[in-house]
């Protein structure tokens, strides 16, 4: 339903499955555009990769923004959503050669998804107004339809620069999104969900690449990619996760959280989630060949990348745990300098080995104590825009509240 004004914070709405049928074209997308780096690893490849996908996944955050302050039980809501959802899909077939003679194509149709994010904007925020909804349907999103015919250098060259402003508007754009509030519950659990969605591409397609008359080492090399990948998964979400809640719950800015930690945090997982897979499909496929120097390196720099993002401050990690992932980090970018020129399944295993062990660790160091019901751990802390402090009961049970006179 249409409002005039950003809904009030709310803490009950819970993803709806129509966003759960987005959620699986946007990583459809993610895999595609993955393939397409894994044919060309080279810094052009890497730049191709990255003013394809950018589209997409700033179409999702943007749903995502206005899918939480709306109720998308309402018949139009739904069906821009699924407009959403089959415009995206139809940008994820031209993807691969979006730079190579598909472009207009892919263009035209992100000109249209942008068009129809800025009229549900409109609605949500009572009018038109100068926003990264606004910029991208007024100036990037034509910019890349009318630069999509360039020969394929330039054309390169201005989809990369356009990619450039359309997430920065965001920052440059933040003051005016200042007044947003959203619902603590639902952003959160959808970011977790793609990192969910998107940690399963290099491991199922792995397991695609192995052959019926399959080899002993591909067996163990799948089995070491699930390793690597059930350690990605325990490093985000068994303390990372619950802290955007908690840091959305506490801030009375969430608008910052959410630019920082969800829009470009989660675009920084995604992309190394797809780097890692380039080298893990290399591995499990060629487990006894050596994996190509610039694939080796991806695949590292992929972890490192993963384990990095945890390091802002606004994440609010406890001081041993940022340590531990930038070891781990700094580590991932040695194996190539021991690995290179040696199999596949050694490259692999010696990757898998200090993220599975970051993992045991991170457990080891904060524990399993109870922790307050947006995640953090046990203490007292107010809740933004309610002027209240939280009291974690004992035992896990429901906390309680006082007010800012109460005694604490």
């Amino acid at each position: 339903m249409a409002t005039s004004r950003v809904a009030p914070l709310i803490q009950s709405k819970r993803i709806n499955v129509a966003e759960h049928f987005y959620d699986l074209v946007l990583v459809f997308a993610v895999n595609k555009v993955t393939h397409t780096l894994a044919d060309d690893v080279s810094w052009t490849g890497l730049v191709n990769a990255w003013a394809v996908f950018t589209p997409f996944w700033w179409s999702w955050v943007g749903t995502g923004i206005l899918s939480n302050l709306t109720d998308l039980h309402d018949v139009k809501n739904r069906l821009r959503l699924f407009a959403i959802t089959l415009i995206t899909s139809m940008m994820t077939i031209a993807a691969p050669t979006a730079l190579h003679g598909h472009g207009l194509f892919f263009a035209g149709a992100y000109l249209l998804l942008r068009a129809l994010l800025l009229w549900w904007a409109i609605d949500v925020f009572g009018g038109l107004r100068l926003n990264p909804f606004s910029v991208s349907a007024f100036f990037t999103a034509p910019l890349l339809l009318l630069t999509a015919g360039l020969g394929h250098e330039q054309q390169r060259v201005a989809w990369a620069v356009l990619m450039a402003v359309e997430l920065s508007s965001t920052f440059l754009l933040r003051r005016r999104l200042n007044h947003i509030r959203v619902d603590v519950l639902h952003l959160p659990e959808r970011f977790g969900l793609v990192v969910i969605l998107a940690l399963g591409v290099p491991f199922v397609d792995a397991g695609g690449k192995i052959p019926h008359d399959f080899s002993a080492r591909q067996a163990v090399a799948l089995g070491t990619a699930f390793l690597l990948v059930a350690s990605l998964w325990w490093i985000y979400f068994h303390l990372s996760n619950s802290r955007i809640a908690h840091q959305l719950r506490t801030e009375d800015n969430q608008s910052r959280v959410v630019r920082e930690l969800l829009a470009y945090g989660h675009y920084c997982l995604l992309g190394s989630v797809s780097a890692i897979a380039v080298g893990v499909w290399s591995a499990v496929a060629h487990p006894r060949a050596a994996p190509e120097t610039p694939v080796l390196w991806l695949m590292c720099a992929g972890a490192a990348g993963f384990h990095t993002v945890f390091a802002w401050p606004r994440w609010r990690l406890p001081r041993s745990v940022v340590t531990v992932r930038l070891t781990v980090a700094a580590v991932a970018l040695l194996v190539p300098l021991v690995a290179d020129g040696r199999s596949g399944l050694l490259a692999l295993g010696l990757l898998t080995a200090p993220v599975t062990a970051a993992a045991v660790v991170e457990t080891a160091l904060v524990g399993m104590a109870p922790s307050c019901h947006c995640g953090c751990r046990p203490k007292q802390h107010r809740l933004a825009g309610l002027g209240r402090h939280l009291h974690p009961a004992p035992g896990g049970s429901a906390p309680s509240y006082s007010a800012p006179g109460d005694a604490l």
